[in-house]
């Protein structure tokens, strides 16, 4: 347990890049995500224990009416050294190294940070995935039609 909250959380991943880094939000940095939806319960408990990054309240997200937690690892440290990938595996635990598709059912592994200047910023920090049901990732359902 994590400030009250299991270490281990379930739900539906949209956007993750597990094993390979992206430019954060700002453009200033490279790092691992996965947004996961969770129970307004769930969201409540992070709010709770003072979590002020990477909480979208339910409806704040396009994909999904429910509340997201973000779940985040930096790709290189504060002092210059790489962080280590977090970890991909299957429900046998065998590690993995496949995309991630929207809607996929996940568990993710994570522990708190507080950072900043003051220590004035705590968020959930990604560590491990494991799928539980994979969604094939880029399936539209549907054909492309090009619009150019």
């Amino acid at each position: 347990m994590i400030d009250g909250i299991p270490q281990v959380l379930e739900g539906l991943a949209y956007y993750p890049h597990v094993k390979v880094p992206v430019p954060n939000y700002q453009q200033t940095a490279n790092g691992y995500e996965i947004n996961l939806a969770v129970s307004d319960e769930l969201f409540q408990k992070f709010k709770d224990a003072g979590f002020n990054v990477g909480l979208k309240e339910a409806g704040r997200a396009k994909y999904t009416e429910d509340p997201v937690i973000h779940f985040y690892q930096w790709e290189i440290n504060g002092k210059g050294e790489p962080n280590p990938v977090p970890k991909l595996v299957d429900t046998d635990k065998n590690e993995v190294d496949v995309q991630i598709g929207n809607g996929s059912k996940v568990a993710v592994q994570w522990r708190a940070a507080t950072y900043g200047p003051n220590k004035q910023y705590k968020r959930a920090i990604l560590e491990a995935v494991q799928i539980l049901e994979l969604e094939e990732y880029g399936a539209s359902g549907g054909e492309t039609t090009l619009a150019f």
